[in-house]
């Protein structure tokens, strides 16, 4: 039973990665001092969404989380979000910037509960119309990523990209604080 969940966990930890890259970029655009650090330290549980945006009716990670040099980080392993850097870009909305194996991955947070409560989404460049991206001077590489070179552009893009989705985009997660 327990290995069954260590895989489960596993492969959604993978699976998060895996669509957290449709923005990426070589090197890591949110630096030490443009880090926002609106979480509180505690335990946290983190439950992922079916595609029509509804939580599981489980948790599948719960842990420690603590800010340290302005990432969030834990102790317990699995947690699918090590290494985490936000920046807010708007009211409680953040560019969330994640370390992965070849490159650096970022998608969009939603801070909640002066910072016990943080839902998530991995977007689809793809959304982004070719206008915008050929004005941000973005292609997209056969995978269907769309790599950036510096911290305004995926600012702009994030932008354009919450214009785009509107009111029909999809929370992929959500980290509440349990102690």
């Amino acid at each position: 039973m327990r290995l069954s969940a260590a895989l489960r966990l596993a492969a959604i930890s993978a699976a998060a990665l895996a669509l957290s890259a449709c923005f990426t970029s070589q090197r890591e655009l949110v630096g030490y001092w443009g880090a926002d650090t609106p979480l509180q330290e505690g335990v946290y549980a983190h439950w992922p969404t079916h595609p029509d945006g509804t939580e599981w009716d489980y948790e599948t990670w719960r842990g420690g989380v603590e800010t340290d040099r302005r990432r969030h980080v834990s102790e317990v392993p699995n947690f699918p979000h090590e290494g985490l850097r936000l920046r807010r870009i708007d009211a409680n909305v953040y560019l969330a910037q994640l370390p992965r194996e070849d490159g650096v991955g970022y998608g969009v947070a939603w801070v909640y509960e002066d910072g016990a409560v943080i839902s998530y989404h991995q977007p689809d460049c793809s959304v982004l119309t070719d206008a915008i991206r050929e004005d941000a001077d973005i292609t997209l590489d056969p995978e269907g990523y769309c790599r950036v070179e510096n911290l305004d552009q995926i600012e702009r893009l994030m932008g354009h990209y919450l214009d785009a989705v509107g009111q029909d985009i999809v929370v992929h997660g959500v980290y509440r604080r349990v102690e």
